[in-house]
Formats: structure tokens, C-alpha cells, sequence
């Protein structure tokens, strides 16, 4: 009996073609993404600054913005999403989908600090972000109103002591760093403090002037008008030298109490996955942004200093101050 071969040999070519359409789709698939993030961007990009208008996340990321979207070609626009010490802007940008087009202005709070104090967070920094590169280092310091009898370091020190739990202190919010830092730092001096959390600086600002609040941990960005009016003064600098914007204001090292600095910086973020083309341009656009004369000038002028440098290095920078937030927010006991 004749064997016939048609039949089978036209089923393999029906499997080959099959399989042959199969792997031009995965191909097509394979190729579309990186395809499409080489036109990036083709429409207007946001940044998400995790904290309330005028603070001085918001001003950097406004500035940043401004100069970035000359570079890129695209509007960038600025949307505020405050609460949770940055952790609601933060949860926002990590489920957003990584296509480059939502951006995250953050730093230490939502990156570093609240991750630590909180696992019910609904993101991980390390799995759910994409780190584009450092913007900033930012001085913060302990502010008071003009007409506050507190003059230095020492004296709000004394006074805590003295009024144990009464003397109230700002930060823009719960298991932030600068709540983090201020616990660490009183209960290392033994002190007792009313600590008031704020959704960001310029809330608070109203209060200070008001005398309705004894200390606001404050950036030197949001401080320096009200400061230049004789209307607050900063007693004390939380960063390890002095300001370039205003030398005359001592560190907290110099007013005696060495080793509290807070090391607050911003950085840019995606969500993790984002396509490499994109996150190069925006990594791109950010140093040529920061390397300009008139952005590093207005950075100054906010009492900020701008950062810049390879991303290699800032995601060793990264991993060396988690290992140091995690360290001073354990011993804290700071909880969310």
C-alpha cells in the first residue's frame, strides 16, 4: 500500500507558518516599545512634586521643569499631590505606567525615610522606581518668628527642657526625615517635644508669623524672603557647613550639638520598567538643565546647590543614605 506524504508534509508547512507568524508578532512586540520611546517625548510630560504648592520641592521642580522643557521640546507640567509626607505623589508615579511621561520630583521622605517606617506602603522604592539622576541638596533649618526669645540652638534646647512636651515644632509631615531627625535628635538630648505635622512649608508659614507655632524645620527656599523681611529668623543650620545664600547663619555643629545634620536632597524618578531611551533623555535634559549658569544661580538664590553628576554614581549614593535612614529612623521609633 502506497504511503501517502502530501497530507503530512502540508500540516508541518500549516505548523511552520504558524510558528513563522508567532515569532513576526513577538518581534513586532519586542520592537515596539523601544520604536516608540525613540520618538519620546511626543507630548507633554508631568512632573509630580509630592508636597503643597510653594515649598521648596515645588519651586525646584517649577525651575527644573521650565529649563528641562526647552531641551525636550515639550511642556512640562508641574501637579502638586500632597499628603502622607510625600508618600501619596510618590504611590502615584510608581503605579503610573513607565512610559517617561510621569515623572516623580522626590527625595529623602518618600524615598528613603517613610519606606522604612511603613511596609504597608502600596510601593517599594527599590523594585517600583527608576532613579534618572540627584537634582539638589537643600538646606534646612530651625526657624522662628521675629519676635521669638529663642536666638540659638542652645536656647530651644534649654527651653524643651524646661517646658517638657510643650514647645512645638513643624515638619511637612508624619515619619518624614525631618520629623525622623528632630526625634533623634531629642531623644539623644533627652527631650521632650510637641511635634505639628504640616502638608508643606507654606502652611506653616502663617502659623510661624502668627506665633501659633515655636519652631518650623524649614527649608532656607521658602524661609529666606520672610527671613530678608525681618520676619522669622533661622537660628540654627541643619547641614553640615553654612549656606552660601546666608553665611551668617551657624550650623547646629557650631552651635554645639555636632552629628544631627539632615541630609535633604531631591532626585527624579519613573516607574520602574520605563524604556532606556526615555529615561537617558530625561537623564540628559536634567544635566544639561543643571550644568546652565542661570539655573544654578536661581538655585542658589533658593538656597539650594545643585547636584548633577552620572547616574552610576547616584544610585551609589542612593544605597548608602538608605542604609543610613534606616539606621537613625530604628532607633527613633518614629511609627506611621
Amino acid at each position: 500500500m502506497a504511503i501517502n506524504f502530501r497530507r503530512p508534509v502540508r500540516a508541518l508547512r500549516t505548523v511552520i507558518s504558524r510558528q513563522a507568524r508567532i515569532a513576526a508578532v513577538l518581534a513586532v512586540s519586542a520592537f515596539a516599545l523601544p520604536a516608540a520611546a525613540q520618538g519620546y517625548p511626543d507630548r507633554p510630560v508631568r512632573f509630580i512634586v509630592p508636597f503643597s504648592a510653594g515649598g521648596s520641592t515645588d519651586v525646584t521642580a517649577r525651575t527644573l521643569g521650565e529649563a528641562m522643557a526647552k531641551d525636550l521640546g515639550q511642556t512640562i507640567i508641574v501637579e502638586n499631590r500632597p499628603g502622607a509626607a510625600g508618600t501619596l505623589g510618590a504611590a502615584l508615579v510608581a503605579k503610573a505606567a513607565p512610559d517617561g511621561y510621569t515623572v516623580l520630583v522626590g527625595g529623602v521622605g518618600p524615598i528613603m525615610v517613610v519606606p522604612e517606617l511603613d511596609p504597608s506602603l502600596p510601593y517599594r522604592p527599590s523594585k517600583d522606581f527608576e532613579a534618572i539622576g540627584q537634582i539638589t541638596n537643600n538646606d534646612y533649618g530651625w526657624v522662628v518668628s521675629a519676635g521669638s526669645p529663642l536666638r540659638t540652638a542652645a536656647d530651644l534646647v534649654d527651653t524643651a527642657r524646661q517646658r517638657p512636651g510643650q514647645l512645638s515644632y513643624m515638619t511637612t509631615g508624619v515619619g518624614g526625615p525631618l520629623h525622623v531627625s528632630m526625634e533623634y535628635f531629642a531623644k539623644r538630648e533627652g527631650l521632650s517635644m510637641n511635634h505639628i505635622p504640616y502638608q508643606g512649608e507654606s502652611q506653616a508659614m502663617g502659623d510661624l508669623l502668627a506665633n501659633r507655632l515655636d519652631v518650623a524645620v524649614m527649608s532656607l527656599t521658602v524661609a529666606a524672603p520672610q527671613i530678608k523681611a525681618g520676619k522669622v529668623r533661622m537660628i540654627s543650620l541643619l547641614s553640615a557647613q553654612r549656606s552660601t545664600l546666608m553665611p551668617d547663619i551657624p550650623t547646629l555643629a557650631e552651635g554645639g550639638f555636632p552629628g544631627y545634620e539632615i541630609p535633604v536632597w531631591l532626585g527624579l524618578f519613573v516607574p520602574a520598567g520605563t524604556p532606556a531611551p526615555a529615561v537617558e533623555k530625561l537623564a540628559a535634559a536634567m544635566q544639561k538643565s543643571l550644568r546652565q549658569p542661570a539655573f544654578q544661580a536661581r538655585m542658589r538664590d533658593l538656597g539650594a546647590e545643585p547636584v548633577g553628576g552620572a547616574r552610576d554614581q547616584y544610585l551609589a549614593f542612593l544605597k548608602s543614605e538608605s542604609a543610613r535612614w534606616k539606621t537613625r529612623a530604628a532607633e527613633t521609633g518614629v511609627s506611621r
